[in-house]
């Protein structure tokens, strides 16, 4: 039954997901617990998804009703998204919370503790800490939500430390927007639709490495100045130096290089 839903989703996310040629191609991404993961075009397996670094869009069919979700359960794509609130993600998120606010009012976010109490393998049981309707959501609500990521995760440390387990048993998982729907072809595209602006937003959060390397970029970019070769004065609005009488020529140098040239001046 998940085939025919996929291929729904398939017309709503387009390039953003795979498209399986056949209906075995998209069987292979429903878990065991009964829910399917949509993959990016360039994974190729479940394992592969189950870690990427970024969110996952899922659904799973229940009777009556389908739930569909944007959600953060793996550690490193909750670390990546808690760059949302990096000064470099600012106008993210502003777009994050402007996307958010378009969502019907179905929608909620949560923040989940996922527990792994017997073995690393078990199936996870998840304890809903803080809730919000998703379109409602604000600067503070973000700030609230890490809040409780950051609480459950030390108190996942302190037990392991306590425990001396070889596992981490309390992990914190966040549903960025879910929602149930009943089992219409109209609205499943609908709520999938809805999600795919927050979606394409949260893809754009870089992870610490990547904010780091940005920086050190944007520091290195390239400007135009007009500059003396003979004795380095410079002056936007002249031809000539001001100091030597000398053709002033235009040279491109990196940021570093700018700030320096200026501070000589």
């Amino acid at each position: 039954m998940y085939v025919e839903w996929y291929r729904l989703a398939e017309k709503a996310l387009g390039d953003l997901i795979l498209h399986p040629k056949d209906d075995i191609g998209i069987l292979k991404w429903v878990s065991q617990e009964d829910w399917l993961l949509i993959p990016t075009n360039k994974e190729q397996d479940m394992e592969e998804a189950k870690g990427r670094p970024d969110p996952n869009i899922f659904f799973s069919l229940g009777s009556h009703r389908i739930r569909i979700g944007l959600v953060c359960n793996t550690q490193e794509s909750v670390r990546k998204m808690r760059n949302i609130l990096h000064e470099f993600h600012a106008g993210e998120r502003v777009d994050f919370l402007r996307c958010l606010k378009r969502l019907d009012n179905s929608f909620r976010t949560s923040v989940f503790s996922k527990e792994y109490p017997y073995h690393f393998s078990q199936v996870p049981i998840y304890d809903e800490v803080f809730t919000i309707q998703a379109n409602k959501i604000d600067d503070e609500s973000i700030d609230t939500i890490f809040r409780y990521v950051d609480r459950i995760r030390e108190r996942g440390r302190r037990k392991k430390e306590i425990e001396n387990k070889r596992w981490v048993q309390v992990l914190p998982t966040i549903d960025i927007a879910w929602t149930r729907v009943e089992k219409s072809h109209e609205q499943f595209l609908s709520k999938i639709t809805q999600l795919r602006p927050v979606y394409e937003t949260c893809l754009k959060i870089k992870t610490n490495s990547q904010i780091s390397r940005e920086i050190k970029r944007q520091k290195k970019t390239v400007s135009i100045i007009k500059l003396c070769l003979r004795c380095g004065a410079q002056d936007p609005k002249l031809m000539f130096c001001p100091r030597c009488g000398s053709y002033l020529r235009l040279k491109e140098v990196g940021q570093d290089e700018l700030e320096t040239t200026i501070e000589t001046q």
